[in-house]
């Protein structure tokens, strides 16, 4: 490409807003990718976009709908967007850094994934796919230049050209079609709409190219290329059933005929509901993917067929009940439901009332797409108030709670407060174990715990707490991941009238490094 199309390399060391560029990742026809640097030496990537293109008031107009729908994304299977400046020069997109080489370079480097490997590519990129279609998005250019094989599994990035499904067409114009041509849809050739759809094509070209090395539709040119996959019969020689029978569906002509990413997710693991059996999140501790005796990465390596085994299911994550979770036994069920709801919460807009503050590694602030209450002061705990309208009386809490700090008895978990800031905490130590407190300004002390752990240690689980007025004192209940665990009657806090979220770290206070927990998809509603 020349100079004109694109911009020459920014100085490395150069800095845009509070990042720093440390070095030139990749660049293509849209701008440049870059390793940076936040003011905390945390690494992000940076997607800065060439002066030919922010130039456009169209293409200024697009990128500020893209920004704003990849913020709508669930993250764990994406590289998250954290920052942007949609109205500057440089335009510039940032991302979480996500380490690890693309799907393209492991399979040309060390050829066609098999067996688990497979599998565990199928399933992340589907539930990628779930996520991205939750938020209204089309991705456009899935490819596998686009899916990076993180430690925890794959991540799609580059929503370079992607666009909500809210959008009408004009902001692509007659004649430029968007996409990489061996992956693209039909329909997408031909000047049909363009839905999520599309994105399922480009699964099975993506599931058939990584499983087989070669492309479904092979041509010698471009042209033979695009007639084929619009009028020819996909090549899936070398895929094994039940996986080739499902891609052969996904490469369906006709958009309808297709499965959708949740309907993929449902066929590869199993089950008919893939959220209840797919709880899981990427591990917060380092776990390194293994590798095969030839020196190959493996994505996953035990177990065959379902069509993808448990652990596969553990390391990919499934979405459609829009949050992951950490795989564990489900006991007798699922927490009762609410009589009704009150609030809820996935803090995807910052303005949804939750207070932020402090400094240093003292504060409680959205975050990671999230909310993340982090402690280190002269209390063993801080808390965040849910910014819930009428709160008092019977109350339940659940949300999604994961221990980011690394000492093991460091907690998270959710309260319900009485009179005179008499609090019950219901706490998730890092460890996995579940703790009922008693608090208040003055004193801690603990009821019951339970007698194992009731989580794998460090990953993310959903957390549901009941308090209910019980004859003279406050019925307290905890379930996890729908598994009732502990639970106790708490005398002298009256009725409760507030609930929110907390962070703990019993018996060090003022000691570093600082309790960090993160919480997501918050609801509180009526027992």
């Amino acid at each position: 490409m020349s100079s004109v199309n694109m911009d020459e390399p920014r100085p490395l060391g150069e800095r845009l807003g509070r990042y720093r560029l440390k070095r030139l990742l990749g660049s293509g026809g849209m701008g440049a990718v870059y390793l940076a640097e936040d003011g905390n030496g945390h690494r992000v990537a940076i997607k800065v976009i060439h002066s030919r293109l922010s130039g456009q008031d169209e293409f200024r107009e697009r990128f500020r709908r893209e920004v704003t729908a990849a913020r709508r994304v669930r993250p764990f299977c994406t590289a998250p967007v954290l920052d942007a400046d949609t109205g500057g020069d440089p335009l510039y997109l940032v991302t979480e850094f996500v380490p690890g080489p693309t799907l393209e370079d492991v399979v040309v480097r060390n050829g066609p994934l098999r067996g688990a490997d497979l599998d565990g590519l199928a399933v992340g990129v589907a539930t990628a796919l779930s996520a991205i279609h939750a938020a209204g998005v089309v991705h456009r250019d899935l490819k596998p230049a686009n899916i990076l094989l993180s430690p925890y599994g794959p991540r799609v990035i580059d929503f370079g050209i992607a666009r909500t499904l809210a959008t009408d067409g004009a902001m692509t114009k007659t004649g430029q079609s968007m996409g990489t041509p061996s992956f693209m849809a039909p329909e997408g050739l031909t000047g049909r709409p363009i839905t999520e759809a599309a994105d399922v094509f480009t699964w099975g070209c993506v599931v058939a190219w990584a499983g087989t090395g070669a492309l479904p539709f092979p041509g010698r040119n471009v042209g033979e290329i695009l007639y084929r996959t619009v009028h020819g019969e996909p090549r899936l020689d070398g895929l094994a059933e039940p996986m080739r029978g499902l891609v052969a569906r996904a490469l369906a002509k006709e958009p309808h005929l297709r499965p959708t990413a949740p309907d993929l997710l449902r066929e590869l693991t199993g089950d008919p509901n893939p959220a209840r059996s797919a709880r899981t999140t990427a591990p917060s501790g380092p776990q390194r993917p293994s590798f095969a005796s030839d020196g190959r990465t493996r994505l996953l390596t035990r177990g065959r067929r379902r069509l993808v085994p448990p652990l596969v299911v553990l390391a990919a994550t499934a979405v459609v009940a829009g949050t992951a979770y950490s795989l564990w036994p489900d006991g007798d069920g699922s927490a009762p439901g609410l009589s009704t709801t009150l609030f809820r919460d996935d803090f995807s807009d910052r303005t949804s009332g939750w207070k932020e503050g402090g400094f240093d590694d003292y504060y409680h602030r959205y975050e990671k797409s999230g909310y993340v209450v982090s402690v280190d002061s002269t209390l063993p705990f801080d808390t965040a108030e849910a910014p819930v309208p009428t709160s008092t009386g019977n109350l339940a809490i659940e949300a999604a709670v994961r221990v980011d700090s690394t000492n093991p008895d460091d907690e998270g978990g959710l309260y319900c407060e009485g009179a005179g800031h008499q609090r019950v905490d219901v706490m998730l130590a890092r460890n996995g174990f579940i703790t009922i407190r008693r608090a208040s300004l003055t004193d801690m002390r603990d009821l019951i715990r339970s007698s194992t752990p009731a989580a794998r240690p460090a990953t993310t689980v959903r957390l549901r707490v009941d308090c209910r007025k019980d004859g003279g004192g406050t019925s307290v209940r905890a379930w996890v991941n729908g598994r009732s665990t502990v639970s106790t009657v708490v005398t002298d806090i009256g009725e409760t009238e507030e609930t929110g979220l907390v962070a703990g770290r019993p018996g060090r206070p003022y000691a570093p490094p600082a309790t960090v927990a993160f919480f997501d998809d918050v609801v509180v509603g009526r027992p």
